[in-house]
């Protein structure tokens, strides 16, 4: 199996080849790559259990450069090469800074956990208020469909085989690009999304409804969803096709899910009921997430994430854009809401004439 080493610039490691498995004759290897690194030796005998060290030292910085098996010989023996070369090789990353390089992890580890504390803040709030007004409810909708579909994506590309081999036979050489910490956020996400949405049923909820755009662009969506099921099931097209739709179902939900909150605070001026923090976690989660990518970038010379990966990256933007307008209402725009005392005063009033008007 490949192994992945990280390399500062100018600094070597030292990687072993052995083969652990039986052998009649040794095996002849040349080792080749590209300018990025300099290894030695370039021709490495293997015999039964023997370690053959290789040293390898970066030379030019690159997010993803390979040692790898062009010429592999069984010595005095007309028998193949006992291994498949092409799936041995060591996957090499070359980076300018050990403390920029930290920095891509620390950033990554902060916006893990800010987006998945940030559901909780507006869970509390609306446990604390005893209501869900001010928080839109296609925003919930929406969030439940996307968290269940990426939930789906993350589980079936960590842990199921087949699909891995299919992602593999894609795109050659390339990790599977989910970690357990994914699985786990985004299991975490469609609870307490879920949660939310059941709190809507328990709490006070005035004439809050789900409204019908959002009803017609939910049903497209699960539709959308279903129909990639059905056409994965009767091979139409591969069950990694299909977890692709499901990421794109989610990318859909994260681009459309933040507007309903904004036009509903809009209408209302006023972001009572709407969590201020959930804000803050999110804009902080949506901005450590570009900035990981910067870090990457710049400690590596290489951009492509931007471009290459560019869901990625719109998220991130588009997260922090409304996070950012979110920030103006509460704190410019309607920065004196009335108290929460006040508030749910007038809520119980308005419910009373609502009842009146009905008798």
């Amino acid at each position: 199996m490949p192994s992945d080493i990280s390399i500062v610039l100018h600094d070597s490691k030292i990687v072993e080849f052995s083969y652990m498995n039986p052998i009649s004759h040794p095996i002849y290897l040349i080792l080749n790559s590209s300018e990025h690194i300099t290894f030695q030796p370039r021709e490495i005998f293997l015999n039964g259990s023997n370690i053959t060290d290789v040293t390898i030292t970066g030379v030019a910085a690159t997010s993803e450069t390979f040692l790898e098996i062009t010429e592999c010989t069984l010595i005095g023996s007309e028998n193949p090469c006992p291994f498949n070369k092409s799936d041995a090789y060591v996957r090499v990353v070359i980076v300018h800074s050990k403390i920029v390089y930290g920095l891509v992890i620390i950033t990554g580890w902060i916006y893990f956990f800010a987006w998945s504390i940030s559901f909780w803040p507006q869970i509390m709030l609306n446990f604390q208020r005893k209501s869900v007004q001010g928080l839109n409810f296609d925003y919930l909708v929406l969030n439940v469909i996307g968290y269940f579909c990426y939930m789906i994506y993350n589980l079936l590309m960590y842990s199921n085989d087949s699909i891995q081999s299919l992602y593999e036979n894609a795109h050659p050489r390339s990790l599977i690009p989910v970690l357990l910490n994914d699985v786990l956020f985004a299991v975490h996400g469609l609870f307490a999304s879920t949660l939310m949405g059941l709190q809507c049923f328990c709490y006070e909820r005035g004439k809050q409804r789900v409204s019908y755009i959002c009803i017609s662009l939910s049903t497209i969506l699960v539709l959308f969803s279903f129909a990639s099921f059905a056409f994965s099931f009767f091979e139409v097209f591969s069950w990694l096709q299909f977890i692709k739709n499901l990421s794109y179902v989610k990318m859909v939900v994260t681009l459309s899910k933040y507007v309903p909150q904004v036009i509903l605070n809009w209408r209302n001026k006023s972001t009572v009921g709407w969590s201020i923090i959930n804000v803050l976690l999110d804009f902080t989660g949506g901005f450590m997430d570009i900035m990981q990518m910067i870090f990457q970038a710049i400690n590596t010379d290489d951009w492509s994430g931007f471009y290459g990966n560019p869901v990625k990256f719109g998220l991130g933007l588009v997260t922090i854009v409304f996070d950012a307008i979110f920030i103006v209402q509460h704190y410019g725009l309607y920065r004196h809401p009335e108290s929460e005392e006040k508030e749910r005063i007038k809520i119980l009033e308005n419910n009373n004439h609502e009842l009146k008007d009905r008798i």
